[in-house]
């Protein structure tokens, strides 16, 4: 098990609805290697296109807050799966992918200060 998976606990929630009306499963961390671009296997292709058609955008979301992914990682993975842009979920990620993200300055969630990530 990859720490990706060790650390995504969101990917369950999506894993059921890529993998419910599809012959072949794709495991937790397949998933995140597709949608990372560390893995382009096209046998995946419909299981990252149903990720983005399907899954919740709350889903989508709680992966990136997790660490999982970045808006700009998913946003690269609908070029490179060729994902229809017209879906919901396409639409707010590249929204998403252009604004820049805060994250905490610190380990502890008290008094801290946010700052801009680096890209």
């Amino acid at each position: 098990m990859s720490d990706d998976t060790v650390k995504s606990r969101a990917i369950w929630r999506a894993l059921t609805t890529v993998n419910a009306p599809l012959p072949i499963h794709v495991d937790a961390d397949t998933l995140l290697e597709c949608l990372n671009l560390s893995t382009t296997d096209r046998r995946w292709r419909p299981h990252v296109r149903a990720f983005f058609r399907e899954v919740g955008i709350e889903v989508i979301m709680d992966m990136v807050v997790e660490g999982s992914t970045t808006f700009d990682s998913l946003s690269k993975a609908i070029s490179f799966w060729d994902v229809e842009e017209d879906y919901e979920n396409a639409r707010w990620i590249r929204e998403m992918a252009a604004i820049p993200v805060a994250i905490s300055d610190g380990t502890h969630a008290k008094g801290a200060r946010l700052r801009h990530a680096r890209r």
